[in-house]
């Protein structure tokens, strides 16, 4: 039986990716500019904000409009519609059914974000979840993001258990990088924003976990 179940957050339990591109882009469009492509924004996901890959959508937008740019507003503006898109936004399938399935075994759950505490742990408080996760491990205090495998080793080591008997779920090629560097049997989720990418350190990839059966990967006593 394996010993913890590890799961990313933004695009894996909550399509977050989705909503936010889709409010930058609207925001590009009020500004007259073309908003970043979605397969260029797709294969910046799950770095963390100090990664110099990483897209910086507020920098490029005051780029091309220039100096009349009026930061504030935007960001209120783009805040209020990433927050439309996201109260509409279901956890993904399979999600709920997996965390039951590790519980009823005993397995214990964490999150591991690139993202803030905050972001991560209110949104699971919203939909319901938190209490349902026995640990959240995110990026920042001097814990790197993905692909850095930090995150996933905080988990397995608040937990007491050895990485390698452990399966973590994640959506992005950064993430599933950083799972198998912590020695995890990691599955790509390929949906949403990062539908039709390749992960050459996945294990397993699937269109949804709810296409797989989570007691057979999981085990049994």
């Amino acid at each position: 039986m394996k010993a913890a179940l590890l799961l990313d957050f933004d695009g894996l339990i909550l399509d977050t990716e989705t909503a936010i591109y889709e409010a930058w882009a609207v925001i590009y469009r009020q500004h007259g500019v073309e908003p970043i492509d979605r397969a260029t924004w797709a294969a910046s996901l799950g770095r963390n904000d100090d990664d110099p890959l990483d897209i910086d959508p507020r920098a490029r937008l005051a780029e091309l409009v220039g100096p009349d740019l009026d930061v504030d507003e935007v960001d209120r503006e783009r805040r209020a519609r990433r927050d439309e898109l996201l109260a509409a936004s279901p956890i993904r399938p399979g999600i709920e059914d997996w965390i039951d399935a590790a519980r009823g075994r005993g397995i214990p759950v964490a999150v591991c974000s690139s993202s803030p505490t905050i972001w991560v742990e209110s949104l699971l408080a919203e939909r319901g979840l938190r209490d349902r996760v026995d640990h959240v491990s995110c990026a920042g205090d001097g814990v790197p993001g993905k692909p850095d495998p930090a995150v996933y080793l905080r988990a397995c080591a608040a937990f007491g258990v050895d990485p390698a008997r452990t399966v973590a779920a994640d959506d992005t090629p950064i993430g599933t990088q950083a799972a198998k560097a912590a020695g995890a049997h990691c599955i790509a989720v390929s949906a949403g924003m990062t539908e039709g990418l390749e992960y050459p350190h996945a294990d397993l990839v699937v269109p949804s976990l709810a296409a797989i059966d989570a007691g057979a990967v999981l085990g049994t006593r």
